[in-house]
């Protein structure tokens, strides 16, 4: 997988959506800065991987009161911004060592885990674990599920097929546009 893969994927998201979905597209953050990704790595003390530092160099920064941008992936979840990650991050790492999970295989939080999505309080979404890349998914009382996705390339691949179904009229899409919103049905 190279940085361009994750280009790729992520433009191709954010073209449906300015083509489709417009008022949804208003609320892709814009650009990190570099050196704001760096200085989020060294708060957290975790190294992003590349894909996820490129993905957030083209859409992580907090230009939104929220610092997320909202509705992009099914499950009308959201796609976290640098402080957003941030916060949830030493959210979920305190309740992990306030409240350890009995099994330190399978940790309620794990610290090389980076909340990528997640619902307004923190207990639905996913997270790229640094040391493999792929995509895993949290939820309130669940253990973690993971390889839910190959990596936050396949995440925006699959999101735009999806998307596409929605645009094409298809049998079973999972989703509608309703005045410029993106609304998936799960």
């Amino acid at each position: 997988m190279t940085m361009g893969d994750v280009q790729l994927a992520w433009q191709r998201l954010v073209d449906w959506l300015e083509t489709n979905a417009p008022t949804t597209a208003s609320s892709i953050l814009a650009p990190a800065p570099p050196a704001a990704i760096t200085a989020a790595e060294e708060r957290m003390c975790v190294v992003f991987p590349v894909e996820l530092r490129t993905w957030l160099q083209a859409s992580g920064a907090d230009n939104r009161p929220e610092g997320v941008t909202e509705g992009v992936v099914p499950g009308n979840r959201d796609l976290l911004g640098l402080a957003a990650m941030e916060r949830t991050y030493h959210f979920k790492m305190e309740i992990e060592r306030d409240d350890p999970s009995d099994d330190p295989e399978f940790p309620f939080w794990h610290e090389q885990w980076i909340p990528i999505i997640s619902d307004d309080d923190a207990c639905y979404g996913k997270f790229l674990d640094v040391r493999s890349g792929q995509i895993g998914s949290f939820g309130d009382g669940d253990a973690p599920s993971f390889g839910v996705h190959e990596s936050l390339t396949a995440l925006f691949s699959e999101t735009v097929v999806l998307m596409e179904q929605i645009s094409a009229g298809a049998q079973g899409a999972t989703g509608r546009v309703q005045e410029g919103r993106l609304i998936w049905d799960w």
